[in-house]
């Protein structure tokens, strides 16, 4: 999975941007980091905006990465508690489709 960093502070982000946000002085290049991580939040979604509705009822989770300091918005393939270990599964649509470890 690859990420952004910015070469002068310790900003990460899962877009790129001309110049840092944070510290304004630096460039965000792309980082490789493992798309590993831990549910740090998540909800149940019942009734879905009509591009989902066929999925309907699925998990959206909030996933903090092991190897850089980001937050993923990702579709859970099975129910999940906060504090579960979590790997990327596939990517469709542009969507990030995580599982349990």
């Amino acid at each position: 999975m690859n990420i952004y960093k910015c070469n002068t502070c310790d900003y990460h982000s899962m877009s790129t941007k001309y110049i840092c946000p944070k510290c304004r002085k630096g460039k965000l290049g792309s980082l490789k980091v493992s798309p590993k991580g831990t549910v740090y939040s998540f909800t149940d979604i019942h009734i879905a905006p009509a591009e989902f509705a066929a999925i309907a009822p699925y998990t959206v989770a909030l996933i903090q990465l092991d190897d850089a300091n980001v937050k993923v918005t990702v579709r859970m393939n099975e129910p999940v508690e906060i504090g579960d270990k979590v790997d990327l599964d596939k990517v469709e649509n542009g969507a990030f489709l995580y599982k349990k470890e």
